[in-house]
């Protein structure tokens, strides 16, 4: 299977760390990208970094445009100008497919983050989902987490917003646990660090044998306690609402996006 990445930011790279952890090699991933400090990291995981104009003689299987909203469309022309049947796969926020040239031919994924740990979330439409295209796409997110095949494209705001976006979020809230656990372990701020890398372990082991988020708040807290009294502060405060308003921006942000000219 050969990959080729037009654009390598953040999404992309996470997609190559967890590509390279799986069983794809480094020479089955060649990446077209300007920004010298990313190229120089490129080539250090040994992949091929190649010029636009090599699209014309080079056959990939897929080619991931990663580039930002603004740049996608005059991006993907450029891709089918040099491979006109080349299987493009995008993961750019925002744009749907009825933007670009080609739009029965294009598969939308919206991946997150985790990908480079190969436990990502990603969500794959396109209007043809039994295309060898839409398969190999399937398999290659398949490779770094879990995959969710939407029927609709207009879930794909919704999806950008909750497992895009909210990831960001939930960092958020743990930057302020982090921030307040280094109060406490003022003069020794590796060691809060290791605490806190053991803290974010256990949450994941907790819900493992769980499963349920309420029974384990009710482990935590007893009537009149110290758990009590902060999650109180957290219902008067509305911090469900705070967080509804979060995923609700960004979904809107993404509906813009798509929009925009």
């Amino acid at each position: 299977m050969k990959i080729c990445f037009l654009g390598c930011g953040n999404i992309a790279q996470a997609i190559i760390d967890g590509l390279l952890k799986s069983d794809i090699s480094s020479s089955d991933i060649a990446c077209i990208e300007r920004n010298e400090h990313r190229v120089a990291l490129l080539r250090a995981q040994g992949l091929q970094i190649i010029e636009l104009e090599d699209l014309a003689s080079i056959d990939f299987d897929l080619i991931v445009l990663a580039v930002k909203p603004k740049d996608a469309l005059s991006a993907e022309q450029s891709i089918t100008k040099m491979a006109p049947k080349a299987a493009i796969l995008s993961v750019v926020a925002g744009i749907e497919l009825r933007r670009y040239s080609q739009p029965y031919s294009i598969i939308r994924a919206m991946p997150n983050t985790a990908c480079a740990f190969c436990k990502g979330v990603t969500a794959l439409y396109a209007e043809d989902r039994n295309s060898t295209a839409f398969n190999t796409a399937n398999n290659i997110f398949t490779k770094v987490g879990h995959v969710l095949v939407l029927q609709s494209e207009e879930e794909m705001h919704r999806f950008t917003s909750v497992i895009g976006s909210g990831q960001a979020f939930l960092f958020q809230v743990l930057n302020i646990y982090l921030k307040e656990l280094e109060k406490i372990a003022s003069t020794n701020h590796v060691a809060a660090k290791s605490m806190f890398k053991d803290f974010i372990s256990s949450l994941s082991d907790s819900f493992s044998q769980e499963q349920n988020f309420e029974s384990l708040i009710n482990k935590i807290k007893s009537p009149g306690g110290t758990t009590q009294a902060g999650l109180e502060s957290l219902e008067k405060n509305d911090l469900y609402r705070i967080l509804q308003d979060a995923f609700q921006a960004a979904e809107d942000r993404s509906i813009e996006i798509s929009n925009e000219k």
